[in-house]
């Protein structure tokens, strides 16, 4: 399996016909002060593989804050990776997940661990900072 594409970001979605639509990529917060809580966040995936790895797979994201504790239980479920083209090259699926309110309560790098068929395969970091004290004139 290979995870082709994996992004943080404002919006995603997936169309009817399986394009994969993802706006407002981020890696990091600006926050004014902790615990903060982002409203709403969208991990994207595209993932492909040959045709030894069509059929259904278990995905697992861990959110982990910089000590490694989860920050969010983690999340399962399932991704259905399509038969192969007749052409012959890769199959591949998309996958969105959206997070509403999810509570950051340390600055410094986070990272979305992305574990397909219970091994580790990719992360995806995303950095929270304070904002700096606006300056009175």
């Amino acid at each position: 399996m290979n995870i082709e594409l994996a992004a943080l970001a404002d919006y995603a979605a997936v169309t009817a016909d399986g394009k994969l639509i993802v706006a407002g990529v981020f890696d990091a917060l600006i926050v004014a002060g902790l615990p903060a809580s982002q409203p709403m966040m969208y991990l994207a995936l595209r993932i492909s593989g040959d045709a030894a790895e069509t059929g259904r797979h278990e995905l697992e994201i861990r959110l982990v804050d910089p000590d490694g504790k989860p920050v969010i239980p983690s999340l399962k479920g399932g991704i259905e990776l399509p038969p192969t083209p007749a052409d012959g090259t890769a199959a591949s699926a998309q996958f969105v997940m959206g997070m509403a309110n999810v509570a950051f309560a340390a600055q410094g790098p986070h990272a979305f661990d992305i574990l397909i068929d219970e091994r580790y395969e990719l992360s995806v970091s995303v950095v929270v900072r304070l904002a700096p004290p606006s300056s009175a004139d």
